[in-house]
């Protein structure tokens, strides 16, 4: 009887072992900075745009302010809104499991995607944190009332003064 109750514990430390040595071998071997979207590794680019080796995917909907754009703060003083954007972007994204759906092409060749965790629309969440508007290039407002808010709280780009992504897209072409 104490041999088998021996065995079993031995065979469930083993599997503890096992175990623990795999997710100690994954956290030495992934990098902290990676970020998986629908199961693949993808790289930040700006606000509102990432890629994945050659294609490139848009978040449908929302427009962030360009990664060298700065906006006015509360007091009127410069800050790096494009790089604060980009850098809220890679932080929700590495905090949730986001599974993107295809919803077009755009003129750039970009695939423009609809991503969702659980219940969070990556797009309204932007929206809401102040780090991109809702997109004016479609039939209607998609992320309106989330827009709405952050103006109200004077969350992100909100804060104090900015130019419209596109309007500063437009006055700095690449």
């Amino acid at each position: 009887m104490a041999s088998r109750i021996f065995e079993k514990t031995k065979k469930i430390l083993l599997v503890l072992l096992i175990v623990g040595g795999s997710l100690a071998l994954a956290r030495w071997t992934i990098d902290p900075e990676t970020i998986i979207v629908n199961g693949k590794t993808v790289k930040v680019i700006d606000g509102d745009s990432f890629k994945d080796g050659d294609t490139e995917f848009r978040i449908y909907g929302i427009d962030a302010p360009e990664y060298r754009q700065f906006c006015k703060d509360a007091n009127g003083k410069n800050w790096p809104c494009g790089k604060s954007a980009r850098s809220g972007l890679e932080t929700v994204l590495r905090n949730g499991r986001f599974s993107c759906e295809v919803r077009a092409r755009d003129k750039y060749g970009r695939t423009i995607v609809s991503c969702i965790s659980g219940k969070d629309d990556l797009g309204a969440r932007l929206v809401a944190d102040g780090l991109a508007m809702s997109s004016d290039h479609f039939d209607h407002v998609i992320y309106g009332a989330e827009e709405s808010t952050a103006e109200k709280a004077k969350r992100g780009i909100w804060q104090g003064t900015f130019e419209k992504p596109s309007n500063w897209r437009a006055a700095h072409p690449r």
